[in-house]
């Protein structure tokens, strides 16, 4: 049977509004400029409505919040017609980073437990550059179907969190693959986005 744990997460993918309610800022912008600016670039961007400030996280002891402030859905392409990352950028509410953190890292090891021999996913915990990494990576890309990682980054100076789930791709023209070509690229990937979260100005 293949491993399905990482595609057993529909809390996740909270529904993004393609059409933004009136702000007077975009706190999020230019992050999501300096992540166009990498090798993994969107070709349009979904911002959550402004009405949107919470969304459920779904745990075995039931349900939980996580604040949203503002955030944006962004499909990641490379050179594939075929995107490779789905990402959502957030930002916490005034207040909430400390508590939004605790849940969704609650949630990866909750994620990360309920994986089962022989498809075992550890949660593997890593800090870059003032960035929180957190990630769940089936060992191999022939047992995934749909997400081949899952990643959330958290930065508490500036209350942004990241969710990224990195795709399969299952038909040509594709980006990767074997293994090696595929992490090689998750990797490239993680760096982009740790950079651009530590100084989006860069």
């Amino acid at each position: 049977m293949k491993h399905r744990h990482l595609l057993a997460i529909p809390a996740l993918l909270a529904v993004l509004g393609a059409h933004a309610q009136e702000r007077t800022t975009d706190p999020l912008a230019p992050l999501a400029q300096c992540i166009n600016r990498s090798a993994f670039q969107f070709k349009t961007q979904d911002r959550l409505p402004a009405s949107a400030t919470t969304r459920i996280v779904k745990m075995n002891a039931g349900e939980r919040r996580v604040s949203t402030a503002d955030g944006y859905r962004l499909m990641l392409f490379r050179k594939s017609s075929l995107p490779f990352v789905n990402l959502k950028i957030e930002r916490s509410a005034d207040g909430q980073f400390a508590a939004d953190r605790e849940t969704i890292v609650a949630q990866m090891q909750q994620m990360s437990a309920s994986s089962k021999p022989p498809h075992q996913v550890p949660l593997e915990t890593d800090a870059r550059q003032g960035v929180e990494v957190l990630g769940l990576n089936n060992a191999s890309i022939a047992q995934a179907q749909g997400i081949i990682s899952l990643y959330s980054l958290l930065h508490a100076a500036s209350g942004t969190v990241a969710t990224a789930y990195l795709l399969n791709q299952p038909a040509d023209p594709r980006d990767f693959a074997t293994d090696a070509q595929y992490q090689a690229l998750r990797d490239q990937f993680l760096a982009s986005l740790v950079s651009c979260m530590a100084d989006p100005a860069q």
